[in-house]
């Protein structure tokens, strides 16, 4: 089974991703983040609500295990990274909890299936049909000739 976890990136800290949903899985991503998004609703994140007009980007990322084993992962190699640093180093010394301990670092484990779900901004899934039918420059044309075409017979333009 996979899980998902999404990223948000909000306008009052544009440098700071955070991960507001984890270890969901399909039926659950798409519920509680992707229809909410398409449509240009509000968000539920935990107890936290998420305006969409807020969001700067989206990142979405797929991982085989909960983000709990994912992130365990990512903290045992940092801190063996960090072991062989110190190790061949003769003047430097890294001092430091490591990589894996921030909702965050789940990129570092997962494949990023972003655009795979969103295409658009928030609210891009909320065109009707109807207007998508209408917007298109083969209806537009056949019904202008539709339309001129009845006008010169109203008129009795044609001769």
């Amino acid at each position: 089974m996979a899980f998902h976890h999404v990223l948000l990136t909000l306008n009052e800290a544009p440098s700071k991703p955070r991960c507001v949903l984890s270890d969901l899985s399909a039926e659950q991503l798409e519920k509680q983040f992707l229809f909410p998004y398409r449509k240009g609703k509000n968000i539920l994140c935990g107890n936290q609500v998420i305006h969409v007009t807020n969001i700067k980007s989206v990142q979405i990322i797929r991982t085989e295990k909960t983000s709990e084993l994912e992130l365990a992962v990512i903290q045992d190699r940092s801190f063996k990274e960090m072991q062989e640093f110190n190790r061949r180093s003769d003047s430097f010394i890294i001092i430091s909890p490591g990589r894996g301990y921030d909702a965050e670092d789940i990129v570092e484990a997962g494949e990023d299936i972003t655009s795979q779900h969103i295409i658009g901004p928030p609210g891009h899934g909320t065109s009707s049909s109807l207007l998508k039918l209408l917007n298109n420059q083969w209806v537009v044309a056949i019904g202008t000739g539709l339309i001129v075409a009845a006008l010169v017979w109203w008129f009795g333009w044609g001769g």
